[in-house]
């Protein structure tokens, strides 16, 4: 309960059903918290115009902080926690200064700059700001925090279901995503090894945008993806039956993708184009396997190796608990560093 009686205006998008998680864990360590979509409208429309010109939207983005303001102008808060920030207005964060003067004022970044261009005039009005990227933090003088598992992946890890699948993707299908996914299902498939995917497309539109004017859905029908995103009832029953997981990062990113975290918490072997990954402190050969992305080849032997545990005291950095206070300022051990020169096996 080390949030007890504390109050935190929380927004954050609505990106799956993470807002969601964040809240819930924080009500659980006794906050009472606010919460609000950082955005203003969650069509593809509206979020298009938002990421090629913020003018465009700049009336409707205004009416919906002006209504935020009106509902918390009364309230105090010791904590201001806002994710990605893309939408939200530099008035309104004068505004909950000015109304908040001794509260916290954190910043969490789990997409890289590169692809959030109206966040950087932002920064200056945080007391802190968090990145998931590490070459983000160097540039630009943030604080490095990888992402989380939630208790959900904890669980998974303690079952011991019966495995139905060898390989298992679930997610939005962006960049060169599906063409990497294409060759590693190609490659289980020929060694008879089970392949789950679930492709994820927002809209019908984006993808005929993408099948006609970009190379990245070469080869491609429209029924391989979903534009209705997968319940999490049903991914994470999925999840647990499978042995191994693959996730493609952004290639313009460097930082672990949520689903790479949740793998650590649900103890799940993973296939990552990431190099990266192999600085972090969990990291080992048996349980990550890293492609080349250009070069797809996922060794055979990688899917008979036995599973290595990761140390307890490593893993419960990456928890949704430490993420919350360490972002909050409250972490009993404040860890400035997740990378490590060297791989220690998962262990330290």
């Amino acid at each position: 309960m080390k949030l007890k009686n504390k109050k935190i205006l929380f927004l954050c998008p609505l990106f799956f059903n993470y807002h969601k998680k964040l809240m819930d864990a924080m009500e659980r360590m006794g906050a009472e918290v606010d919460f609000f979509d950082e955005r203003p409208s969650n069509t593809f429309l509206s979020k298009a115009l938002l990421r090629i010109n913020r003018n465009f939207v700049t009336w409707q983005i205004n009416k919906y902080y002006e209504e935020i303001t009106s509902k918390i102008k009364d309230k105090k808060y010791d904590y201001i926690f806002i994710c990605q920030a893309e939408a939200t207005p530099i008035s309104f964060l004068k505004d909950v200064r000015r109304l908040n003067p001794n509260a916290r004022m954190a910043l969490m970044l789990w997409d890289s700059v590169a692809n959030k261009v109206n966040t950087l005039e932002k920064l200056d009005f945080f007391d802190e700001v968090f990145s998931f990227d590490k070459k983000d933090c160097e540039q630009l003088g943030l604080t490095f925090r990888p992402l989380f598992f939630d208790k959900e992946y904890e669980l998974i890890a303690k079952e011991k279901p019966t495995l139905l699948y060898d390989l298992f993707f679930v997610g939005t299908v962006h960049s060169d995503r599906f063409l990497i996914l294409n060759k590693v299902r190609q490659q289980f498939e020929k060694n008879n090894l089970k392949v789950f995917y679930f492709l994820y497309i927002p809209s019908k539109i984006m993808y005929y945008q993408r099948k006609w004017f970009t190379n990245e859905l070469k080869g491609s029908k429209i029924t391989d993806f979903s534009f209705v995103g997968m319940p999490s009832e049903q991914l994470t029953d999925k999840l647990k039956k499978s042995k191994a997981v693959v996730d493609i990062q952004h290639p313009k990113q460097t930082g672990l993708t949520m689903r790479t975290i949740e793998m650590l918490g649900a103890n799940k072997k993973i296939i990552t184009t990431n190099t990266d990954i192999q600085k972090y402190d969990f990291y080992h050969p048996n349980n990550i396997c890293i492609v080349d992305r250009d070069k797809v080849v996922v060794p055979t032997e990688f899917m008979t190796t036995p599973y290595v545990p990761v140390d307890e005291k490593v893993k419960d950095r990456y928890s949704i608990d430490y993420f919350i206070l360490d972002v909050l300022g409250l972490a009993e051990e404040k860890e400035q560093e997740f990378h490590v020169e060297k791989s220690g096996g998962g262990q330290r």
